[in-house]
């Protein structure tokens, strides 16, 4: 394996929407392994045929989506997104964000982020790329990297290095599969591929029929180009409200933008609550959303300038991204997360900007909402310099994003996820 291609796989790959959701590369590995030889059929050629559709409605969306008991959990967030029907709006978008789905992907086999149908981004731990690949060069890949042969399963052919790491590799569609940040191993990542494969294939749980939360949720959503939900846990200061989700459709002039919240039922709903979130929250801008009850759901939507949207940070690599490292640190009694400027380029404060969701109040947080860095600036013309940090308020599933967007740029500078995500 060439260093370029080794540097690849130690690179971090960040995929981050509107919530703020982000993974890392499956193949990192410390040392290497005896490996067997590649299993199952293998395409010579780019693959061009996907076994999934492309998104068009709610049950498509959540199709992947497995129940949260085959990860130990009660609920957990996702986010699916359409690269290649973004790209199509490339004349009305940021030109930044244009220019992070033409970024490589950073993975063998595929090519840009922008040539991908769908990604599918599940429970922290779990990332589907639905689009056209070189199978066999991805399958050398992994069998250099110390992938055995793990057998098939709905078609896919799994390989896997160790408990925590799998990847399935199907006709058009990759399921990477990440624990290594968990301390329980009990369901191994070689089981929850198989999981999120037998819900997308139609034969196991899923998610939305076995929550009827989530359910709702996803049917309150419908399609989109971006879709995110959390189960279980939501941005609102109130007990009642039971899972919370956004859906952007993109066009040409503007962009439909969707919140749904899961209320306990049709008597509990809170759109004053709804309505604070949102203006305080910032996913609409400028822009003050519309709202609505239907049933036990409250929605608030808005039509925003696709030019003024914020940034689809789909990959972190950019020639004039400061060099600067960010810690995160959670505080579970505090109900805080202090992010810190770990060393190298002071930034402007002006240029952070702190996304996500699962924002709170607490009483010793200088942010409890999405916005601009609102800490610490030692350095120069109000700049973040090394030492310097701010506290964000949280719930215990907050995800957080760290985004630099000065000049041209529109890129993830560091993301962190709670232990209830």
């Amino acid at each position: 394996m060439d260093q370029t291609r080794r540097a690849l796989l130690r690179r971090t790959i960040p995929l981050a929407a509107t919530g703020g959701v982000a993974g890392c590369s499956t193949f990192s590995t410390s040392s290497s392994t005896e490996t067997s030889t590649t299993a199952g059929t293998a395409a010579t050629t780019r693959t061009e045929t996907a076994t999934r559709a492309t998104v068009t409605d709610s049950e498509t969306v959540g199709q992947w989506l497995f129940a949260p008991s085959a990860i130990d959990r009660d609920d957990y967030s996702f986010l699916t997104l359409q690269p290649s029907t973004l790209l199509e709006h490339a004349d009305a978008l940021p030109a930044a964000r244009v220019r992070n789905l033409r970024n490589d992907i950073g993975l063998a086999g595929f090519d840009t982020l922008g040539s991908l149908r769908s990604i599918h981004r599940i429970a922290g731990d779990v990332t589907v790329y639905d689009g056209p690949f070189e199978r066999d060069t991805l399958v050398t890949e992994l069998t250099d990297a110390g992938f055995s042969d793990g057998g098939t399963h709905r078609g896919f052919d799994l390989y896997s290095p160790d408990e925590k790491r799998a990847v399935a590799v199907g006709d058009g569609q990759v399921v990477l599969v990440d624990r290594r940040r968990r301390e329980d191993v009990s369901a191994t990542a070689s089981a929850v591929a198989k999981s999120a494969l037998d819900a997308a294939t139609g034969n196991g749980e899923s998610y939305r029929t076995v929550d009827a939360d989530c359910d709702a949720l996803l049917t309150a959503l419908g399609t989109g180009h971006v879709v995110i939900g959390q189960g279980g846990s939501t941005g609102l200061d109130t007990e009642a409200a039971l899972a919370q989700g956004g859906r952007w459709r993109v066009g040409s002039e503007t962009t439909q933008m969707k919140t749904a919240v899961v209320f306990e039922n049709s008597g509990a709903t809170d759109t004053d609550a709804v309505e604070s979130w949102a203006t305080t929250a910032g996913p609409y801008g400028e822009t003050t959303p519309t709202l609505s009850t239907d049933g036990r759901v409250v929605l608030a939507t808005a039509d925003v300038p696709t030019s003024s949207l914020g940034p689809f940070d789909l990959s972190s690599s950019s020639t004039d991204t400061p060099q600067a490292s960010f810690t995160f640190e959670y505080d579970g009694e505090a109900g805080t997360v202090t992010i810190t400027h770990g060393g190298g380029d002071p930034v402007p404060a002006g240029d952070l900007q702190i996304r996500g969701n699962g924002f709170a109040e607490r009483e010793s947080a200088d942010q409890t909402a999405a916005g601009t860095w609102g800490g610490e600036t030692s350095g120069e013309e109000n700049a973040v310099a090394s030492g310097d940090s701010v506290v964000i308020g949280v719930t215990p599933s907050y995800q957080l994003l760290l985004l630099y967007s000065g000049g041209d740029s529109g890129v993830t500078l560091g993301s962190d996820s709670g232990p209830e995500a």
